[in-house]
């Protein structure tokens, strides 16, 4: 397995839970949906597989590592592996569409003459390649969500994490964007996507993992936004 979970929990010093003794594991290539209300602990689940908190109790391993014992000079390293997408793209305004995926080699320290090829690359997969001149204020939000794509894929991770990526998105440009991340996934990087979208995942009929107050209570293949847990919630209200 890519990755597990093995009885992950994570309380944060507020009291607040965010994972109550999680297990699971997802495989290489696979395309996951991550559902459930909000505070349901998903973007806690994407934080712990990037290093930014580590659990309350439990191990998560990526390609058999604990990545909860990194030192803090390896943790840089992991993200070179798990990288992720946000709702609000969080590109460098000032910067140009190239420079802002540029920089994303440039912190790790890739040869000078490396990164022009594979920026490039990564923006023409992105559709963006008469774009990178451009600055972030001149795009449209599907097209800014694109660079921020172009920027995680450009190392070539083997994760690729998505918090609400298609959340400030209208519906015809969110479905641009799922193809993309499909098209990503095909070409065998994993990818774990967190939603509220009910068409989106009820469309794809991909992986689902649903959570609820911090725990797993429903993981479908081929699965659909809303699954026994959704159901019970409704008849009990």
């Amino acid at each position: 397995m890519l990755i597990c979970f093995y009885e992950v929990s994570k309380v944060y010093p507020n009291g607040a839970t965010g994972l109550h003794s999680v297990s699971t594991s997802i495989r290489n290539g696979e395309f996951v949906f991550l559902v459930g209300p909000s505070g349901a602990g998903k973007t806690t689940f994407l934080k712990l597989l990037t290093r930014e908190i580590t659990p309350t109790r439990g191990q998560v391993l990526l390609n058999g590592r604990n990545i909860t014992r990194l030192r803090p000079n390896e943790i840089p390293y992991l993200r070179r592996s798990v990288r992720m997408i946000f709702q609000d793209y969080k590109l460098l305004p000032n910067k140009t569409v190239y420079d802002n995926v540029a920089f994303a080699l440039m912190v790790i320290e890739r040869p000078d003459k490396q990164i022009g090829p594979l920026v490039n690359k990564a923006l023409d997969l992105v559709g963006l390649g008469n774009k990178v001149h451009a600055y972030p204020g001149e795009l449209s939000g599907g097209e800014q969500q694109r660079v921020s794509i172009a920027r995680a894929i450009v190392g070539a991770p083997l994760v690729l994490l998505a918090d609400e990526p298609t959340g400030n998105l209208d519906m015809e440009t969110s479905w641009d964007i799922m193809e993309l991340l499909l098209r990503i996934n095909k070409g065998g990087t994993t990818v774990i996507m967190s939603t509220h979208n009910i068409a989106i995942v009820d469309g794809l009929k991909q992986r689902v993992i649903e959570l609820d107050s911090g725990r797993v209570v429903r993981d479908d293949e081929e699965g659909v936004y809303e699954g026994e847990a959704g159901y019970t919630s409704v008849l009990s209200g």
